[in-house]
């Protein structure tokens, strides 16, 4: 990325890596250095210990609950979910932060530094200071400048050999296109015979993928923040805050770096800029030629962050667009600045501008003057703002004061005392619900009152609580004065109650098996040199077979692919795709399982990389150079990691190994 922004980024290799960090990340640090309050001596048991980092059961067990859950959303409600692998999985991402926390010393005067240089990380740390989690958001910015400090070791290595680029040049372009006959899980359903004892057996072996979660039954009356917040105060915040509603000016704009080194002498600079001054005569002959300003950055820039972008600049300014490559005053070094917000029109490119690393090439695109937001795209914010604010302080209030009240009175005449009378408390009752539910019965999707599952499961029956729950933003969402009245505890059910669903398991493993062994029986009927063609006009289909006349398809030409194994024209197979840069010419394999079928293949086509046209194409190399040099430095990485894993101490509680 362009280094002349004030902010360093974290560089592509770790994008993945940042994305667990403020996903999960700060949330494990915060409750790993004790900023959660367990309910009970069980919750609070140590059940992990990572480096020097001790973990509580009760917030494992929180993290378990809420991976399991998303795992089961993303596969539509599967509930085979193997519980013991996401506890595995949660101590692994445990073990992750330790590392990365250890990988390299960071002070807390540097942490101050980074915090100060940007308005947006010193606006986001004023927030979590006045909240009380200051220590939180203090340890998340400490564990992504360690990323930060790791990235920059790697960055510096060079690690691609000229045969490391032809090898990924012969893996991108080495072709293959098969001819196959496929057999559907799905075309067998229709042949599985359902027999009781068989399915009654398969529910034996499969029963804890049935299991039912705990339940329980609440009574509730809701405090919505949102209620104490009126239109009359948005509109008057709005209008005494005119200040917070300004954007600055911005710009868009493109640039082409020759880069020298830091420490550059006179020499190398003077070098640089005889080779800058020839790149801007060749990129003004481009331009009258009607090439794209853009796609020569692409192909000449040495800032390779944004070359990738044709050259594109973000700023780090807090109130830029949510879209768009613009950045404000401040954003870049003074050079830089003064060329895109003083001298050049929309339009126009830039001579030559010296900055502390190179030389610039600069388009300006674009400039939007400042303005002032409207009250009408305002106040969504402003309300939102106010409601944190104001509203979540008094809905507190309400709740403590209400909390007392029923443990006088009954709910029903609690929220009938003339302290509630504008406020239209209703109480409601949930009726049992799971914990792994997405919605809760009468209240909403559980992600919008996040903690409130959490806390109900956690409460004795008949204890009645003020719960706070938070939004997907983290934000309070409401609270709740809440009283558990009945639990049923979690329980394999008997096979009747979960007869249908057992019954379209079974089926849906059994019509994969019949596919298998179907394949399998055609395959061994396959003599030597024979074609696809000849072999499936021995297939005698079974009884009750969907398809049952099977056909020879081709395939679109393809390559191997290290990650995704679909094949065009075809399906996902990684095995077949594996098989087509293995097998002789004409030869037949398989069967291949895919994702929902399996496949006997022919290789019908292979096509050879051409190495001399790519040793020939200089372009062509430095392109590919860049995507071989970031996987070699990914592989760095985890090995690193993977050393640094071996050496840290970790200890895990007999329930979750």
């Amino acid at each position: 990325m362009i280094v002349f922004l004030r902010e360093k980024f974290i560089a592509k290799i770790f994008m993945t890596v940042v994305g667990i960090v403020f996903i999960i990340g700060t949330v494990l640090l915060f409750d790993i250095t004790g900023g959660r309050q367990a309910s009970s001596e069980r919750d609070e048991e140590v059940v992990a210990k990572i480096g020097g980092a001790e973990v509580n059961r009760g917030h494992f067990e929180t993290l378990v609950n809420q991976e399991v859950q998303r795992r089961r959303d993303q596969s539509q409600g599967s509930r085979s979910i193997d519980r013991k692998q996401v506890e595995r999985d949660i101590v692994d991402r445990l073990v992750q932060e330790q590392i990365w926390l250890g990988s390299t010393e960071v002070t807390d005067a540097e942490i101050d530094r980074y915090v100060r240089s940007d308005p947006a990380l010193l606006s986001n740390y004023n927030l979590f200071h006045a909240r009380g989690f200051r220590d939180a958001y203090r340890q998340s910015v400490r564990l992504q400048m360690s990323l930060e400090n790791l990235r920059n070791d790697i960055q510096g290595l060079e690690l691609v050999t000229d045969t490391d680029l032809e090898n990924e040049y012969r893996r991108q372009n080495n072709k293959a296109k098969l001819k196959y006959i496929q057999f559907k899980n799905n075309d067998y359903r229709n042949a599985v015979k359902i027999d009781d004892a068989e399915v009654q057996s398969y529910f034996e072996d499969n029963k804890e993928n049935y299991k039912n979660e705990n339940q329980a039954n609440v009574k509730y009356v809701k405090i919505d923040p949102k209620e104490f917040v009126s239109d009359e105060e948005v509109r008057n915040y709005y209008d005494t805050h005119l200040d917070e509603f300004k954007t600055p000016e911005i710009v868009k704009a493109r640039h082409i770096l020759k880069k020298y080194p830091t420490d550059a002498t006179d020499e190398q600079k003077a070098e640089a800029k005889t080779a800058a001054e020839e790149l801007l005569e060749k990129v003004t002959t481009e331009i009258s030629d009607g090439a794209d300003f853009g796609e020569l950055a692409e192909k000449y820039s040495e800032d390779t962050g944004s070359a990738v972008k044709g050259g594109a600049l973000r700023g780090r300014h807090p109130k830029l667009p949510p879209t768009g490559d613009f950045f404000a005053r401040g954003d870049m070094v003074p050079e830089f600045e003064k060329a895109c917000f003083d001298d050049l029109a929309p339009g126009e490119i830039s001579d030559l501008i010296e900055t502390q690393f190179g030389y610039h090439i600069i388009k300006l695109e674009e400039r939007r003057p400042e303005e002032i937001k409207p009250f009408s795209q305002a106040e969504f914010d402003v309300r939102k703002k106010l409601v944190q604010i104001d509203g979540v302080a008094k809905a507190k209030g309400v709740a403590d004061e209400l909390i007392f009240d029923v443990e006088i009175f009954d709910y029903q005449e609690a929220v009938k005392q003339d302290r509630y009378k504008d406020l239209a408390l209703t109480v409601q009752e949930t009726g049992f619900f799971t914990q792994d539910e997405n919605r809760i019965p009468t209240i909403g999707g559980k992600g919008s009152f996040s903690g409130l599952i959490e806390e109900v499961f956690d409460v004795e029956v008949g204890v009645s609580r003020v719960i706070e729950t938070k939004n997907w933003g983290g934000e309070i969402a409401a609270y709740f004065v809440a009283i558990v009245l009945d639990k049923k505890p979690g329980s394999i059910p008997d096979f009747e109650s979960v007869r249908t669903e057992v019954v379209e398991d079974f089926r849906q493993e059994r019509a994969k098996q019949m596919a298998l062994e179907d394949a399998k029986k055609l395959i061994d009927q396959h003599s030597d040199g024979e074609s696809l063609e000849k072999l499936v006009e021995k297939y005698v289909p079974a009884d009750d077979v969907t398809s049952e006349n099977r056909e020879v398809k081709e395939s679109d030409s393809f390559s191997l692919s290290p990650r995704v194994s679909y094949i065009p024209g075809m399906g996902r197979c990684r095995d077949a795709m594996l098989a087509a840069f293995n097998l002789e010419l004409n030869a037949v394999g398989g069967p291949y399982e895919g994702n929902t079928a399996f496949y006997i293949v022919q290789l019908v086509d292979r096509e050879e990389a051409d190495i001399e046209k790519f040793q020939n194409d200089p372009e062509e190399r430095v392109k590919l150079r860049r995507t071989v040099l970031q996987s070699k430095k990914n592989d760095v990485y985890s090995n690193w990691f993977a050393a640094r894993k071996n050496q840290t101490p970790t200890e895990v509680h007999a329930d979750f190994r």
